[in-house]
């Protein structure tokens, strides 16, 4: 992808609309495999394998697990051409997420939908998702509740990689809610890697999204932390819009078109970070105005100062850092403290 990939026009209308492990079985074992160590774990049920009981289909076993459950699902048999529903509370683990193989078949649904809490999907590969000619956003993975782990998992030529939809964000603002995990998957060549709309309390950790049309994008939403992420090739790296403490923590934010652009936040902390060879590592558009109303008014949200430290911008700097505002303006939001050297960021691949 070149570094100044021009967005594709139908998805950035769309946006902007918007916005206003692996456990060993044996390969005969069957369908269910009671577990012998904790009645809590549940019950394991097969998917793709040669033992007999084994399921064909994954959503035929997902809807008969119960809370607790694990579904596990054999590579030998992939790609699985489904579009599955999780309403239970269960595990869904792949053999190996190079071969274990999720296709949406580009028929407008989402790859996987999570709609039950405490649900944990592992290590497959989910391509070809789409929602193109319907209200949907066709994602890989797609979650509409809470305290969900998506980890080690590879998403490729999806129009979306991770989607947490909730469409309930207004106050008072439940403490409950929200704590979705996204760790350690390769996100690449989607519509957009990572959007979380609406969501409060998430963490977005040690990614790697790269090669798609917009990287990681919250908004509106509060205490999203996105940290230890490899962030490149991208058009947008970064979307912040109308949220509240986003901390972006320590990510490799690379060879993008924009790096990271903040509109109308409040209490951000952008710390730490390595921009390198972007087109233009960072915009900020903080109107006050815009702020009141959005934030204070509409999400009853106080109004605090952004704070950008210690981040790495290309090269040593022995003078502050101003961040431009949109068309060059000057925003207010200044790096006091630039790094002098890139960070070794833990935990990149």
């Amino acid at each position: 992808m070149e570094r100044n990939h021009i967005i594709r026009k139908n998805l950035a209308v769309g946006v902007i609309l918007l916005f206003i492990g692996t456990c060993l079985i044996p390969t005969d074992a069957q369908y269910i495999v009671k577990s012998s160590s904790s009645a809590s774990r549940g019950d394991w049920l097969c998917v793709g394998g040669s033992g007999p009981g084994n399921y064909t289909k994954i959503q035929d076993a997902v809807d008969n697990a119960s809370d607790g459950d694990t579904v596990f699902v054999y590579a030998v048999s992939s790609p699985y051409k489904e579009n599955i529903v999780i309403h239970t509370s269960i595990s869904l683990i792949g053999e190996d997420k190079n071969t274990t193989i999720i296709d949406g078949a580009n028929n407008s649904h989402h790859g996987v939908n999570i709609t039950a809490d405490n649900v944990t999907v592992r290590g497959f590969t989910i391509q070809n998702c789409s929602g193109f000619g319907t209200t949907e956003l066709g994602s890989a993975i797609r979650i509409s509740s809470d305290y969900n782990r998506i980890t080690d998992n590879i998403l490729v030529d999806n129009e979306y990689g991770i989607t947490t939809n909730v469409y309930n964000l207004s106050p008072p603002f439940p403490p409950s809610k929200g704590h979705n995990t996204i760790t350690n998957n390769v996100i690449i060549n989607n519509g957009a890697g990572i959007f979380i709309l609406m969501g409060w309390n998430n963490t977005v950790r040690g990614n790697i999204v790269s090669q798609s049309e917009m990287g990681i994008m919250v908004g509106p939403a509060m205490n999203t932390n996105i940290s230890f992420n490899s962030i490149s090739e991208i058009g947008f790296g970064v979307w912040i819009i109308d949220s509240y403490n986003t901390v972006i923590y320590q990510n490799n934010i690379s060879y993008n078109g924009i790096g990271v652009l903040t509109m109308i936040t409040s209490a951000d902390k952008i710390l730490q970070n390595n921009f390198i060879g972007n087109n233009r590592s960072a915009i900020s558009n903080q109107g006050l105005l815009s702020k009141i109303k959005s934030l204070k008014i509409k999400l009853d949200l106080p109004i605090r100062r952004n704070i950008w430290k210690g981040n790495y911008w290309d090269g040593p700097r022995s003078l502050p850092y101003m961040i431009p505002g949109v068309f060059l303006k000057f925003s207010f939001q200044v790096d006091w403290h630039p790094a002098q050297e890139p960070y070794d960021i833990p935990g990149m691949r």
